[in-house]
């Protein structure tokens, strides 16, 4: 039968293997108190507040009915359009081909959550990116261009997808975009549109 060598722990040995153990202990108790900080953090964080966007002025006394604009808000594009007579008709008429017609799976501010998804009749103001693949939004005017097996009433497209939107910013069904163009929060003062209000 073999013997079994047993090895004395000499003890400069025994002192190295409890200050490792102590180590690991500590590493594992400080990870431990980072995870339950970093989880009490984001409950207590949910305030509610709403992160303070620079808010931007500007003159649309100049825009006539049919007309678009496009500007550039801390980074991001956003189109103005002074609707027609016409276009309002449309959007109060509605269009069954729309996909979200009440913006129920959609971005805007409350005030927004309506039939012409804005704070008046006469203009339409969106984030100018598309809701599918991201890319900038042109204005496509009525025609008789078929649609959907419909002449085009009108509104964006998406300049890559070619998604397409009514002029309410509402994406039409079956296209790769899901989701109506953003409308980000604004105020309509006068003839200014202040944007981040």
């Amino acid at each position: 039968m073999p013997q079994i060598e047993i090895k004395e722990v000499s003890a400069q040995d025994a002192k190295r293997r409890l200050i490792l153990r102590v180590a690991a202990k500590m590493m594992m108790y400080l990870g431990f108190a980072g995870v339950v900080y970093v989880f009490i953090s984001a409950l207590m964080s949910g305030d509610g507040e709403v992160p303070n966007v620079p808010s931007m002025r500007v003159d649309i006394a100049g825009l006539a009915p049919g007309d678009v604009e496009f500007l550039s808000w801390e980074g991001r594009p956003v189109l103005v359009y002074r609707r027609t007579d016409a276009d309002v008709v449309a959007l109060r008429s509605g269009d069954p081909r729309i996909a979200d017609p009440d913006s129920n799976g959609s971005q805007q501010p409350e005030f927004a959550k309506n039939w012409m998804r804005g704070q008046s009749a006469d203009y339409f103001v969106s984030i100018a990116l598309g809701t599918g693949q991201g890319c900038t939004v042109e204005l496509v005017p009525p025609s008789d261009e078929l649609f959907q097996s419909k002449p085009w009433q009108g509104g964006f497209m998406d300049s890559c997808g070619k998604d397409r939107f009514d002029f309410a910013g509402r994406v039409y069904e079956k296209q790769y975009a899901s989701k109506n163009l953003q409308v980000p929060q604004y105020g309509i003062d006068g003839t200014t549109l202040v944007l981040g209000r």
